[in-house]
């Protein structure tokens, strides 16, 4: 029985030790470390935004929030689907962040983006209220 047990104990042991060292080689990997270290800075990214995706991207600048339905009507001209799409991809450039509020979807400007835009004099965003 002792023998049944240690083998047991070894299995279980070589099962746990492989499982820590799968973990560990992926928090430690040297792609990700250089991915999270080496940011893109924000006007690099900036500038390989299309024509509609830096309109709408000007739009949510001097917005900072607006709805789907807000987006929808100031680019009446786009297909919803089309509109759609333009949003994600700004979205997973982190240039925005979508989320929901009383039932509706939003659309946010980053912040950290936000204070690079306010910070830079360089560009111009519209004064007063933008409807």
């Amino acid at each position: 029985m002792d023998l049944v047990g240690i083998g047991i104990g070894i299995v279980v042991g070589a099962v746990i030790g492989y499982i820590i060292a799968v973990v560990t080689r992926r928090a430690s990997s040297p792609v990700a470390a250089v991915a999270e270290s080496s940011e893109t800075p924000w006007w690099d990214v900036r500038k390989t935004l299309t024509g509609t995706q830096l309109q709408i991207l000007q739009f949510m600048e001097s917005r900072k929030e607006s709805t789907i339905t807000q987006l929808q009507e100031k680019f009446s001209f786009i297909p919803d689907r089309e509109l759609y799409y333009r949003l994600e991809q700004i979205v997973l450039m982190k240039f925005i962040s979508r989320d929901r509020k009383d039932g509706e979807v939003i659309y946010v400007l980053n912040p950290d983006y936000s204070g690079t835009v306010e910070d830079d004099k360089t560009v111009m965003l519209p004064q007063g209220d933008q409807n």
